[in-house]
């Protein structure tokens, strides 16, 4: 299990950043028994991931994305 803050950012850090791209920020990390779950911010989306400790696989789904405006103006 991992203990310490730093440990946990450095083992959730490199999966995340492949997952996400190099621009991503940690927001949060919580240890739950043999998983670690938190939210990270990535360009134009916020993140939720699931990290497996055992096997160090990690799953991300969008909470918030930002797109681009569709509609035109009426005027």
């Amino acid at each position: 299990m991992l203990k310490s803050i730093d440990a946990l950012r450095r083992a959730v850090h490199g999966p995340l950043q492949d997952a996400c791209g190099p621009e991503v920020r940690m927001l949060t990390a919580e240890v739950h028994g043999a998983e670690v779950r938190g939210l990270a911010l990535c360009p134009g989306r916020v993140v939720r991931f699931v990290m497996d400790e055992q096997r160090a696989q990690l799953h991300t789904a969008d909470l918030l994305r930002l797109t681009k405006a569709t509609r035109t103006p009426a005027a």
